[in-house]
């Protein structure tokens, strides 16, 4: 699985799954307009990195809800 963010004024930034050995990317959208990035190892969650809501356009990808990780 693979998220791709366009940013705004940098391109895209993808993040891959091949990246971890045993986990996942996700993301989710934070009250605030925050596009915070998850990685998924082991049944447990951290937060790789945050873009503020006027760094980045739209996500594609995985997207995390409420402890459940969805197809995107």
């Amino acid at each position: 699985m693979t998220v791709e963010i366009d940013r705004n004024g940098s391109g895209t930034t993808a993040f891959s799954d091949a990246d971890l050995p045993a986990g996942r990317y996700c993301y989710h959208v934070g009250a605030g307009g925050e596009l915070i990035l998850l990685v998924e190892e082991q049944g447990e969650s951290r937060v790789d990195r945050v873009y503020s809501p006027t760094a980045w356009q739209c996500a594609r990808g995985d997207v995390w809800r409420k402890g459940v990780l969805l197809q995107g």
